[in-house]
């Protein structure tokens, strides 16, 4: 076993690791505006990370297909440099990718990192019968709260808890934040229906920290390794519903 990354694969390895049962994940993320401080990549980055050291975690076998790097984010464009998709091209773009993979491995399972996201990619799990999951719903909402308290538990939008996360993953991406952003005041708010503001800063940035975003990430991590291993078990097939 060469790697988790397959795009580093060559065909026979590839095909080889799917035939013995190999599970791809497929990583969603977007490319959006996250304040003067982190990348238009964040979401990308750390789905992208989470997925890749699940794979290594896992007792599995499983291979990371190149993250779709663009989602649903009409809510972020007038703030800065975002590309967002109409709702039907994420699900078309996502479900053809799906479908390609399919017949190569023993089962693909979708990764979300954008809230923007969620509902779209549920539908589609449903209607295409794969696996699907939101990293950070992976965390339970005690440590979010624990790891993010200025922030109330809330994921956000490069507030506490995204800028934690870079700072854990890739500090050298980390700039300086403006001091506007918008405060959290619902504990371990979802922002199904984001207002992203005048700022368009969810949560206070400059309380995070790198120690917050490794445990945050290693625990997700960890819990989509538990996951993958569970899709791998004979009984996982009875089990669902």
């Amino acid at each position: 076993m060469t790697g988790h990354r397959l795009s580093e694969l060559s065909r026979v390895e590839a095909a080889e690791r799917g035939g013995a049962g190999a599970i791809c994940i497929l990583p969603v993320g977007a490319l959006e505006q996250h304040g003067e401080h982190l990348p238009v990549g964040t979401d990308s980055l750390l789905v992208e990370t989470v997925a890749l050291r699940a794979a290594a975690l896992a007792r599995t076998d499983a291979i990371v297909a190149p993250t779709v790097w663009t989602g649903l984010s009409p809510h972020h464009v007038r703030l800065g440099v975002t590309v967002t998709l109409e709702p039907e091209l994420l699900i078309e773009l996502t479900r053809q990718i799906v479908r390609c993979l399919r017949p190569w491995f023993g089962e693909v399972a979708i990764v979300n990192g954008h809230g923007g996201n969620r509902g779209w990619l549920a539908a589609l799990a449903v209607a295409e019968a794969c696996p699907y999951v939101t990293y950070w719903e992976l965390v339970e909402p005690s440590l979010l709260t624990e790891l993010f308290a200025v922030d109330l538990g809330s994921i956000g939008h490069a507030g506490q808890a995204e800028t934690s996360a870079v700072l854990a993953v890739a500090p050298e991406l980390v700039g300086t934040a403006s001091p506007a952003f918008e405060p959290i005041t619902r504990a371990n708010d979802p922002f199904l229906v984001p207002d992203m503001g005048a700022s368009g800063v969810l949560g206070d940035p400059s309380a995070g920290s790198a120690s917050a975003g490794e445990r945050f990430v290693a625990t997700a991590s960890q819990a989509l390794a538990e996951l993958l291993d569970a899709l791998a078990s004979p009984d996982t097939e009875e089990s669902r519903p």
